[in-house]
């Protein structure tokens, strides 16, 4: 508990003044007189002045000749703080998808990188488009040069989808659960299958047990799917994200996936 209110006072002198946090953001950039913080920030003087001798005493900025830059506990307090907001930001612009769904499928890993979704989109179903996580889902593999996916359940068009990729040429690594993967293997066709590997264009391993996430991954975008509380996939609920960190998290799962998934072998 010490470490606790350690960390609570610490983040309570910080997050008591919106000038010390824009501040310590501004010296993200490197050394600054306070003319230029004035000049990025729109504070006055006196604010930046009484501030940034408060953050000084803390031992969170220090001054150099005429310049202040952060000091290693203010790079290392901001960068918390910044990615911390990240993740509220991630949590309660979707928080019915995080709360309502299993999240066993994740490492602590995983949820301690949570805020690379932020400005994630949840695509939703509703009354005026029941298929709309569907066909979003369709376009995105239309027009993705290259694919990682982990599907949880078998759907008719996505083998289907997955063929015509291959055909092209374009690369696709598949990881599916035992029990779906003959019809996984059939739908796409077994030729089409065993060129792809050939090819090396096409990979596909499975789980002898569930898997309980869906997962799309391309240079472009990366798509996530997590399976109700009762069980049952939902079909209805699509988190969707073109941001660079999102794409790095969702590869880093599906890494982790593929390490550990058997390879299939054709006879």
């Amino acid at each position: 508990m010490y470490y606790f209110s350690v960390v609570g006072e610490e983040l309570k002198f910080l997050n008591n003044s919106d000038i010390r946090i824009k501040v310590l953001v501004d010296l993200l950039d490197g050394p600054l007189k306070i003319r230029d913080i004035n000049r990025k920030s729109l504070l006055s003087y006196s604010s930046i002045s009484s501030n940034i001798h408060k953050l000084c005493d803390e031992g969170y900025v220090e001054k150099i000749h005429n310049s202040f830059q952060l000091t290693n506990l203010g790079l290392i307090y901001i960068t918390i703080l910044l990615d911390f907001r990240d993740v509220i930001s991630t949590i309660t612009n979707n928080s019915d998808f995080w709360l309502d769904h299993d999240i066993s499928s994740l490492s602590l890993d995983d949820l301690n990188r949570l805020s690379s979704l932020e400005g994630s989109e949840l695509i939703r179903c509703n009354s005026m488009d029941i298929y709309r996580t569907h066909k979003e889902f369709k376009r995105l593999f239309k027009n993705s040069k290259n694919l990682k996916v982990i599907f949880p359940y078998l759907h008719p068009e996505y083998p289907k989808l997955i063929r015509r990729l291959v055909l092209k040429g374009i690369k696709v690594e598949l990881i599916v659960s035992k029990d779906i993967l003959d019809g996984f293997i059939g739908d796409i066709g077994k030729d089409v299958v065993k060129k792809g590997i050939y090819d090396g264009n096409f990979s596909i391993k499975y789980f002898n047990e569930d898997v309980k996430i869906a997962l799309a991954i391309s240079h472009e975008f990366v798509t996530v799917g997590l399976f109700k509380l009762d069980g049952t996939y939902d079909q209805n609920r699509l988190l969707l994200s073109n941001r660079k960190k999102a794409i790095s998290w969702g590869l880093t799962i599906f890494d982790s996936y593929d390490e550990n998934a058997l390879p299939l072998i054709l006879d």
